[in-house]
């Protein structure tokens, strides 16, 4: 049986049991990960004390399976020109082999857009205008982009869009812009929103220390200070991100060597 429940202060911890679950990358003991979990639990307490709940698990045979996270863009102070009563979908994670394809995340889905259609405690009450979502790399046999077009989600500019309430309205996207600030140096941006986002960053100055252990690395939180992602990048920062030199480097940095070798990559250029 599938019960879908907000996210409360009673349940908080339940969160963790699904997006801390063992990977090949980090065991959940971790240090590291414990403290990115930490940051995100202030983070997820402070949207709780203001009565804006911002995620909902699903429990299968009173067992946390799967969590989806979304957010009000004006309440997300690193995204440009916040549209009205739009929420913005970060992600949804059903990992557990025994519990996909059970219709887990199905059920988070449409609890989250029903919702949507009568009203949000994190909109104040009121119904959604519509629902958009950046599309990342992702495990799993079926893409974002097929997954969220099986629920009416449709491509916009730089997202996929719901209307629920109003017509999509497009924002303004910037490119990014190599700061001269940034030469010889490495920016890694983490997000807080997840828990493996302060790993990331961690992970990523560990390589490119390993590259150079001169080199500058400059690394922060996107919600602390929001002014720094913004004037660098309009990039999806879904855990973290790593501009090199002035160059945003792609790759999961999971992947060691693929990362690693895109980096010589920029070093040789």
């Amino acid at each position: 049986m599938l019960i879908v429940e907000d996210i409360s202060k009673e349940n908080l911890e339940d969160v963790f049991k699904i997006c801390s679950w063992n990977r090949t990358f980090a065991p959940r003991d971790d240090p590291i990960l414990g403290k990115g979990r930490a940051i995100k639990k202030r983070l997820l307490l402070n949207m709780l004390d203001k009565n804006e709940p911002c995620a909902k698990i699903v429990y299968m045979d009173s067992k946390p399976v799967a969590q989806i996270l979304f957010i009000p863009e004006k309440t997300i102070p690193y995204i440009h020109d916040p549209r009205e009563d739009v929420v913005f979908l970060q992600c949804i994670f059903s990992p557990f082999p025994d519990s996909q394809r059970r219709g887990a995340a199905a059920a988070l889905m449409r609890n989250l857009i029903s919702e949507c259609e009568t009203g949000l405690s994190c909109l104040g009450g009121r119904p959604c205008s519509f629902m958009v979502t950046r599309l990342f790399a992702h495990e799993g046999d079926l893409s974002l982009s097929e997954f969220y077009g099986k629920y009416g989600f449709r491509q916009g500019i730089q997202e996929m869009f719901l209307e629920i309430k109003g017509g999509y309205t497009p924002r303004d996207v910037c490119e990014y812009q190599p700061l001269p600030d940034d030469l010889n140096k490495t920016v890694v941006m983490y997000n807080p929103l997840c828990e493996w986002g302060f790993y990331a960053a961690h992970k990523i100055q560990e390589l490119v220390k390993g590259l150079d252990p001169g080199l500058a690395v400059e690394v922060f939180n996107i919600w602390e200070r929001p002014e720094e992602y913004m004037k660098r990048s309009n990039q999806i920062v879904t855990s973290a991100r790593a501009i090199f030199n002035t160059r945003e480097v792609d790759g999961f940095w999971a992947d060691r060597e693929a990362f690693l070798r895109n980096v010589k990559e920029i070093l040789i250029k």
